[in-house]
């Protein structure tokens, strides 16, 4: 989601190879400074941009731009043309507002007709309109909100996008960046303050050198900071995070064992405390700051063993409040922390769905707990 050259490495070379093998971006800086903007490329060079035979340089990564934090709040999810535009979608705004929410994720859905598919394309009656998303980012701003726009590709067919085999990534890879243009577009077009350039992609994200195209169009479009919504078994395999601005975590981590004893306020806290420490070290390597992108627990028995699915077990309300009050608790102080998304609140819930056990925390014993956590993660 940026533009730019991004060298990460020790290089060593003699002084005869750097003209003829490195080009690297020279920034145009006010007289008298040499300070790089963020977003931009550092430039090492001595006083004659030359090195000597031998010398070793440290070529930086790029200052990312810096991401207006804590950005605290939820995914508000809607699978319908007008989702967004609702009326009841204005008082779930200032519900979550009124919970200590500094920012709203929106997620609109783009899909495709099968996990072999190489097409992405909005589904009539499915993908939220344009329209729509404007008027839930009017009523956002209203309460003093930030916007988040997260775009998502899902197979019609529900089955799992992290999983996904196009029979032909180059074409696949064309008809995502069309959908990623639009939404980049769209989110410039808005003044928004955050964009995801992709979700839990598992099987297209090692593909290291096309998503730093990828993000590269994003950045032609949007000039605020932009992320990936890794996956929390996917946060790994990611290597362009030097081209993003923060790291995104999507973070269904296990926090006990299926079958093991009953989780405890203090096991679940200390689950996540080696869990912020794995980030850490994340944010440390990289330089840029964690935003869990999402994170969220099924409110049935068993939600903090596979917190990534919702499953046939029955509905428990006090393990979803159990987990979301040791995730602030086991997180709380992360400086490398820039905020927390919880999946999800539902914008437009579906009849089909029993939201006794599904993620949202609406009504439920986890929504004290989330005002409480966020209002203290504010202090």
């Amino acid at each position: 989601m940026h533009l730019h050259l991004r060298v990460i490495a020790v290089v060593v070379v003699t002084a005869g190879l750097i003209g003829a093998a490195l080009s690297l971006t020279v920034l145009n800086t006010d007289e008298g400074s040499n300070a790089p903007r963020p977003g931009e490329p550092l430039t090492v060079t001595g006083d004659t941009g030359a090195a000597a035979e031998g010398t070793t340089l440290d070529y930086a990564q790029a200052i990312p731009l810096p991401i207006d934090g804590p950005l605290l709040g939820a995914n508000l999810t809607a699978y319908s043309s007008d989702g967004y535009s609702q009326p009841v979608v204005k008082q779930d705004i200032k519900t979550l507002a009124d919970l200590g929410s500094t920012a709203i994720t929106l997620v609109p859905t783009w899909y495709m007709q099968s996990s072999t598919a190489n097409q992405i394309a909005p589904q009539e009656g499915k993908s939220p309109s344009d329209d729509s998303l404007i008027q839930a980012i009017k009523w956002i701003r209203e309460q003093g909100m930030k916007v988040v726009l997260k775009p998502h590709v899902d197979v019609i067919d529900d089955s799992y996008r992290g999983d996904i085999q196009p029979t032909n990534r180059n074409a696949w890879f064309r008809s995502y960046g069309s959908f990623i243009d639009h939404y980049a577009s769209f989110a410039s077009s808005q003044s928004l303050d955050l964009f995801v350039v992709g979700t839990e992609l598992k099987t297209m994200s090692s593909e290291t050198e096309r998503w730093r195209a990828v993000i590269q169009t994003v950045r032609d479009r949007f000039m605020g900071p932009v992320t990936y919504a890794a996956n929390w078994d996917e946060f790994d395999q990611v290597q362009f995070w030097d081209d993003l601005d923060a790291i995104g975590v999507d973070a269904y981590f296990p926090l006990s064992e299926a079958g093991g004893p009953a989780p405890t306020l203090r096991s679940l806290t200390t689950a996540w405390q080696k869990i912020g420490d794995q980030l850490k070290a994340k944010s440390e390597q990289w330089q840029r700051p964690v935003i869990l992108t999402e994170v969220g627990f099924p409110s049935q028995v068993g939600a903090t063993a596979t917190p990534y699915e919702v499953t046939d077990q029955p509905a428990d309300q006090n393990i979803q409040a159990l987990a979301y009050r040791a995730t602030f608790d086991g997180l709380s102080g992360s400086d490398w922390l820039k905020g927390i998304s919880w999946w999800s609140w539902r914008a437009d819930p579906s009849p089909e769905e029993d939201q006794e056990i599904e993620y949202t925390p609406e009504g439920k014993k986890a929504q004290g707990e989330l005002a409480a956590g966020q209002f203290t993660f504010i202090q």
